[in-house]
């Protein structure tokens, strides 16, 4: 088993999918079974990632935030809080915050520190993790490997990717890894 420190993005992604991390906040739950690695989120993460968008009960053409509580997602062990420790970890957190957001300059350190694989989508955090030889992933890697994992039909892949694509706003750019296996599941996207 891999351990993956997310970043919010990523982190955001994943509950906006709806079938890959359940938003506790939400009625629905996961149809499919859950993920071949240990996810972590930082302190940093936590604090970062205060809700996701979802379609209004009253008119379903209308977006809201509903807050995403990480809480009970780490009280049921489906993600598992971390936090930066000790004077190295601290010292890569302060080298990466002076380019990078708290967020990924958190999980950054951390997936430094612990050879642990960053999951980003922002660019640069993805630069200055692979110059410091930190594997990283991206949402599209990171839904391909909850699909592959969990056996999900077509149709839950490709809902859960329009799920990303609407309420989280997120599409992969063309250039990153996991852009051809997002575009397939996603025809009517």
């Amino acid at each position: 088993m891999k351990n993956i420190v997310v970043d919010a993005c990523c982190l955001i992604n994943l509950v906006a999918a709806g079938h890959i991390l359940p938003n506790p906040s939400s009625t629905s739950k996961p149809k499919t079974k859950w993920f071949p690695d240990k996810l972590h989120v930082s302190a940093t993460v936590m604090r970062e990632a205060l809700y996701v968008k979802q379609a209004d009960l009253d008119d379903p053409t209308k977006l809201v935030k509903s807050e995403i509580d990480l809480s009970k997602l780490i009280q049921q062990k489906i993600l598992h809080g971390c936090d930066i420790e000790g004077m190295h970890e601290s010292r890569l957190f302060v080298e990466c915050a002076a380019n990078l957001d708290d967020g990924e300059a958190a999980s950054l350190a951390i997936a430094k520190s612990r050879s642990w694989t960053l999951a980003t989508d922002d660019r640069l955090a993805a630069k200055f993790a692979t110059s410091m030889e930190v594997g990283v992933l991206n949402t599209a890697q990171l839904v391909k490997m909850w699909a592959l994992h969990s056996l999900a039909s077509e149709a839950v892949i490709e809902e859960a990717l329009k799920n990303i694509q609407t309420y989280a706003k997120f599409v992969p750019r063309e250039q990153s890894k996991g852009y051809d296996w997002w575009g397939k599941h996603t025809p009517n996207v």
